[in-house]
This record gives C-alpha cells, sequence and structure tokens, in this order.
C-alpha cells in the first residue's frame, strides 16, 4: 500500500486523475477488506463465511492491477488483464476473491523472480453453463509436475520459510464462494491457475 501510495502522489502531481482516482479507490477497499478479513480470521479451520454481492468482474480486475502493478514494473515486468464480456459480473464476496488473487499473485512474482521480463496474465470469461473462469498465468518455472497433487494441502511448502498456507486458503476462500480452483501446465511453460465459480 506504501508503494501504491507513493504512485498517487506521483500520479497527483502529473494530473492523472482518472488512475488516482482508481488507484485510491483500491486502497481504500484493500484496507477495508484487510480489516474486515483479519477481525474476522483465525486460522485454516475458521474461514469467515462469505458475503457474497454482485461484483463486476473488470473493476475487481482493475482493482487487483492497482494494487500489484508496482511490484512487478519496479522488476521491468507487466501485468496483462483482460474480461471478456467487458460488462462481466458475478455473485461473491469481493474480499475474501480480492484476497484469494492476491495470494496467487504474490506467488506468481515470488515465481518470476529469475525472468529477466516477468508477466502475469489475468483473464476472466463467460463459459458454456454461465460459468465464470478467470486463469491467472505467470512466464516462471511452473510447478514440478511431482509436486502438483500437493500445492493445495495446508502446511505444504516447497519455500525455505514458506507456512504453506497460502494456496490452501486460495483454495478455501474460493470454495466457500462456491467455486473451484485448479493448477494446470502450460505449454509455454509457467504457472496456470484457473478458477471458476
Amino acid at each position: 500500500a506504501q508503494d501504491l501510495l507513493g504512485d498517487c502522489q506521483t500520479q497527483l502531481k502529473s494530473a492523472d486523475y482518472e488512475d488516482l482516482n482508481t488507484a485510491l479507490d483500491a486502497i481504500h477497499r484493500r484496507a477495508y477488506g484487510l480489516v474486515e478479513f483479519v477481525s474476522s480470521y483465525r486460522s485454516l479451520s475458521n474461514v469467515p463465511t462469505a458475503k457474497p454481492e454482485q461484483v463486476g468482474i473488470n473493476e475487481f480486475l482493475s482493482r487487483l492491477y492497482a494494487l500489484s502493478i508496482h511490484q512487478w514494473t519496479q522488476r521491468g515486468g507487466r501485468i496483462l488483464i483482460s474480461c471478456e464480456p467487458h460488462n462481466l459480473c458475478a455473485v461473491f464476496d469481493p474480499n475474501q476473491l480480492e484476497q484469494a488473487f492476491i495470494n496467487l499473485i504474490k506467488n506468481a512474482e515470488e515465481a518470476t523472480v529469475g525472468q529477466a521480463q516477468p508477466e502475469l496474465q489475468i483473464h476472466a470469461k463467460l463459459t458454456r453453463g454461465s460459468r465464470l473462469r478467470i486463469e491467472i498465468s505467470d512466464n516462471g518455472p511452473g510447478v514440478p509436475e511431482e509436486l502438483i497433487p500437493q500445492i493445495f494441502t495446508p502446511f505444504f511448502s516447497t519455500k525455505e520459510r514458506g507456512s504453506g498456507i497460502g494456496l490452501a486458503l486460495v483454495r478455501q476462500l474460493i470454495q466457500g464462494n462456491g467455486g473451484t480452483v485448479r493448477y494446470a501446465q502450460r505449454v509455454q511453460g509457467g504457472a496456470l491457475f484457473i478458477v471458476s465459480l
């Protein structure tokens, strides 16, 4: 949030008010979401009940972009987001799903540390059966095939100081909102997580 506030100050000086408004809205929503989430979240076994509401997916992805882009551009990376159709909506708890996607984005950020041009793509679309499908992928090394069955297991981690809670929490939050999340291998390499709601 500190980096995002610095970006806001720069945008204010350059009179880029539309981007500034998006960034400030992202800060406000994230701060509110974190306060609510932390106050009610105690452990993996006690995830709060979802409070679903109708959410505009394009706006949801724009907030994720605003919250994450600074860390990626600092390393010469980029984030690409797309939503088809542009006015796509779905019903879920935006604070919980925002937290789930922030965890996935953080994992992608860590996975692409060795890349000269790190890239994150988030693509949302409506599938057959009117289900929302959001794909989040990166150009890192991907998950080794033998570890894929374990990545959503609570307290399993490949990181030296990892808690093993990140992906387990992602799955619980998404399932608590009536959705599913799975990992898929990308033909061109990198990690791909597919969220269906």
